[in-house]
């Protein structure tokens, strides 16, 4: 690693910034080049807490509302007799305010009713994380309540109370989604101060050579990062499948997993605390009220597409294509739990082969794009290519049979592969775009509208899954969704010049950080 740093300094007045912690009080914006600790710190952090989200937030917990929800309901064809669980695919149904409503259709409402609170808690906080030190200091405090929300699911103990699930369930996948975003919010950063990049500058490479080389470097960190949240997505999955046998696929096993998942990340996240370097921004101006501040910030970056039309089409299409690509594994977990009477620990095994298939795809991937030098956007293109071939068989088979299109066992377990070889090097290829089009300094403000516009779109698919069955009683037929979602998105995310988006994400920064400093030149 490179030893040479170099400085920047501003001048400020104490009266006017809060200077609550030491590195706010130095407050030296320091180009330190990157270290091997520091990236495995983040890598760590990152495979603990997904393996909360992806095992716990994704997978367990609704497979525990569904039961709870089931136990405490009715047959589907009368509504006298309590639900008969030990009948292969069994129909019931649950009151839930004044309506009937099927165990896996609740799941799926929860899951909207989690994405619109993650849209507005992560508004609400996120963008403050680009000030001081804040971004690590808030990873550390929402990693605790996490926990504690893992360890609140200790609180069912009868199926009449499945209604606390449906509470804890939004909060914790909040809790989770914020820490992505303080989480992504490094990628950027990591890039920029990497040590390839720090000697091509250094060198005087130009600067269409430099944003190659930095394009490189950010794709292979995060790409790596996915690989290894993997495995610790895997390692999670392992506890859980060993817990779920030894209780009999009993509620309370669910329930323990669910709390070692929960313990598991905020263990990990302690442990390599050390070592994650905080990288602070600007101090926060003194006096401010962190949701309004955090608002207004947001309405400010919002209302700036004019001088960032490449990031914003990038945005839209992102809050198209995040929602088509989450609903599809929603809808095939569905499907094998509820349809192809998948238990318990069958659909833990099915999602430790998800984060298997995952790892390889992140990797497999990785060596296509460097031995064809493949671009960001190529390869995000090639994902949404490989998405349509799946949606097109489970969407045009039916038609044409009975007794194919994600009706047999086997179908379940290819599409797990399939999905698991693609899913991850779409969202880490687009977590890379994003990085590439973003404003330095602005890191945490953009990753969180990312996850914005995520979850803001994300509660859509679980909503329209559920009524389509509803309205229909097949959920193979919701898949026509996700087509409609991707179709439009990949038409705006081609109009994006990737080029042209980075030439102004580095004047928009830069004009910022100028109006910045002849502010408080003014001023003092």
């Amino acid at each position: 690693m490179a030893s040479t740093h170099r400085l920047s300094h501003h001048n400020y007045s104490l009266s006017e910034l809060d200077l609550t912690s030491h590195e706010e009080k130095q407050h030296k914006l320091n180009v330190v080049p990157l270290k091997r600790s520091e990236v495995w710190a983040w890598y760590i952090q990152n495979a603990t807490y997904c393996g909360y989200g992806w095992v716990g937030g994704f997978l367990m917990i609704p497979l525990l509302i569904q039961d709870a929800a089931s136990r405490n309901g009715v047959e589907a064809s009368n509504h006298a007799l309590p639900c008969n669980m030990t009948v292969q695919n069994f129909k019931c149904v649950t009151l839930v305010l004044g309506h009937y409503l099927e165990p896996g259709t609740i799941s799926l409402y929860i899951s909207s009713i989690s994405s619109v609170l993650s849209f507005f808690c992560s508004l609400s906080i996120s963008t403050v994380a680009d000030h001081g030190s804040y971004r690590k200091s808030l990873l550390i405090v929402f990693s605790i309540l996490g926990c504690i929300n893992a360890l609140g699911f200790f609180l069912l103990q009868s199926q009449k109370l499945f209604w606390v699930a449906a509470i804890l369930s939004p909060l914790g996948w909040t809790f989770f989604n914020i820490c992505g975003v303080f989480t992504h919010s490094y990628l950027p950063i990591y890039g920029r101060v990497h040590q390839d990049v720090l000697a091509a500058k250094a060198r005087g490479e130009s600067q269409s050579t430099v944003r190659k080389i930095e394009e490189q470097v950010v794709n292979d960190l995060s790409a790596y990062s996915v690989g290894i949240a993997n495995v610790g997505s895997v390692i999670v999955h392992a506890v859980s499948i060993g817990i779920s046998l030894a209780m009999k696929e009993s509620m309370l096993g669910l329930e323990i997993a669910i709390a070692f998942a929960g313990v598991w990340w905020l263990m990990w996240m302690l442990i390599v605390a050390p070592w994650l370097d905080a990288r602070p921004g600007l101090p926060m101006p003194k006096g401010k009220n962190w949701i309004a501040y955090s608002w207004k910030k947001t309405y400010n970056t919002i209302t700036s597409f004019r001088q960032l039309p490449e990031i914003f089409k990038f945005m839209i299409a992102w809050f198209i294509l995040s929602d088509g690509a989450n609903t599809i594994p929603a809808i095939l977990f569905v499907i094998i739990y509820r349809e192809l009477s998948f238990n318990h620990t069958h659909s833990l095994i099915i999602s430790v082969l998800l984060a298997i298939m995952a790892c390889l795809g992140a990797y497999f991937f990785l060596g296509i794009r460097k031995l064809w030098k493949l671009t960001t956007k190529f390869m995000i293109m090639l994902t949404l290519f490989l998405y349509a071939l799946l949606l097109s068989y489970l969407i045009i088979v039916p038609y044409f049979t009975k007794s194919l299109g994600l009706r047999q066992i086997w179908e379940g377990w290819a599409c797990t592969v399939y999905i698991g070889f693609i899913i991850s090097t779409f969202y880490s290829s687009m977590r890379v775009m994003l990085s590439e089009l973003c404003p330095e300094g602005d890191e945490n403000e953009w990753f969180s509208l990312y996850l914005l516009a995520d979850k803001g779109s994300s509660w859509m698919g679980p909503f329209v899954t559920g009524a389509i069955y509803t309205w229909t009683g097949d959920y193979r037929k919701a898949f026509w969704f996700p087509v409609a979602l991707m179709a439009v998105g990949v038409l705006i995310l081609s109009t994006v010049d990737m080029d042209k988006g980075k030439d102004e994400a580095r004047n928009f920064a830069a004009d910022k950080k100028a109006r910045y400093e002849a502010e408080y030149q003014t001023k003092y």
